[in-house]
């Protein structure tokens, strides 16, 4: 969990006097998830692990009900982070870069949702909440907030209006159900739109996604500790800001090349963070095939078999469904958005509109998504 400064937890050992505090999300007990893997030298790329993710969006202003475009910016740049493929990986240090990892795991937006209906991988709800503390209320509908997905089948990620000194949070694997997942604060997720420097590169999703998957920080959250890999140097406690290499401490040797401030598990600034270690993409990868196995089995990166439109107390109604070249939208009141969305969550049509026709532009057949005002509902197309 990312925090800003001035405020004290139990499991923060330090708060630093200036800069801000990236990451508290609480470690496994020990004897619990982490271990020590060795480094592992391969000629050819890991095969690939792919995790569906479903985003949750928590928002009472404008300004907290985010873009999709930010959203697959977030994306984006995770699965450049976790392929080694960040276009500034190029300021690692050679000798650091040399431990540099493609983790082979890949994220994608869910598209189906747990029923087998089409989705984009993103649920908006509108909530009366004004900010949300490290308390989980952001992952219950009945307290404001949004329940989660299967999260044996799905990553839940739930973006809103943190408290000011939060950023960040994930849970470790062996975490109950109904609260496993990661939450981050809206202006600290994605590269575009309403980001705010120095949480503007995606690194905060990057880096509680390492504890998602089990990695704890460099320094195992105690002063000249270890995190359980053999590839990266003991350090002894955060770093902050966008530090100078080589960063050599006196009270917790590890010359000649000392910190390893630029690894996505410190807590360096988003521009300072880098890289993962082979020994941390190892672990991440046996975290996938054992405590997270069951999401590699999922269903919500494939095909929605479902068509049935969803429950729903609200009056939308479209028709015809099948649709050749238009649709009727009934039971909606002027001026409401409506989006037109491709399997692949590719925005084809957006417009505001109330009740009528909806001309809907020349597509291949097959099925498609339409959100009219906050409902999703499948659209077939002849």
């Amino acid at each position: 969990m990312r925090l800003f400064p001035g405020v004290a937890l139990a499991w923060v050992a330090v708060m630093p006097a200036s800069g801000q505090e990236r990451c508290a999300s609480t470690p496994p007990p020990a004897g619990g998830q982490t271990t020590m893997l060795q480094s592992v030298e391969s000629a050819s790329p890991p095969s690939t692990l792919t995790v569906p993710v479903v985003v949750h969006i928590l928002w009472r202003t404008p300004a907290e009900d985010i873009a999709d475009d930010q959203v697959r910016s977030q994306i984006e740049s995770l699965n450049a982070d976790f392929a080694r493929g960040n276009a500034d990986f190029v300021r690692v240090p050679a000798v650091f870069a040399a431990r540099a990892a493609n983790t082979g795991i890949r994220f994608v937006l869910a598209t189906t949702d747990p029923h087998g209906r089409p989705t984009t991988g993103i649920v908006r709800k509108r909530t009366s909440a004004q900010l949300w503390i490290n308390d989980d209320r952001i992952k219950r509908a009945h307290t404001g907030g949004s329940d989660p997905w299967d999260t044996h089948a799905y990553l839940n990620i739930w973006v809103g209006n943190l408290s000011p000194s939060l950023l960040g949070v994930a849970t470790f694997p062996g975490t109950p159900a109904d609260r496993d997942g990661i939450v981050i604060r809206h202006n600290a997720f994605g590269t575009r739109g309403a980001v705010a420097a120095p949480w503007n590169k995606g690194r905060t999703l990057t880096h509680e996604v390492g504890h998602w998957l089990g990695l704890r920080h460099l320094w195992g959250d105690t002063p000249c500790g270890d995190d359980g890999i053999d590839d990266t140097p003991r350090q002894k406690a955060a770093n902050r800001g966008t530090p100078s290499f080589p960063l050599l401490r006196s009270e917790c040797p590890n010359g000649p090349d000392g910190d390893m401030f630029m690894n996505f598990m410190d807590l360096s600034d988003d521009a300072a963070l880098l890289m993962f270690t082979r020994g941390q993409a190892a672990l991440m990868r046996t975290q996938l095939t054992t405590a997270r196995k069951d999401i590699l089995s999922s269903k919500g990166a494939g095909e929605p078999w479902n068509l049935t439109p969803v429950p729903s107390t609200a009056r939308v109604r479209l028709h015809p469904n099948p649709a050749h070249d238009h649709i009727r939208i009934e039971g909606i009141g002027p001026d409401t958005p409506v989006e037109l969305y491709n399997t692949h969550g590719q925005l084809l049509l957006r417009q505001r509109m109330g009740e009528g026709r909806l001309d809907l532009p020349h597509l291949p057949a097959g099925i498609y998504r339409l959100r009219v005002g906050g409902e999703l509902q499948p659209l077939v197309m002849q």
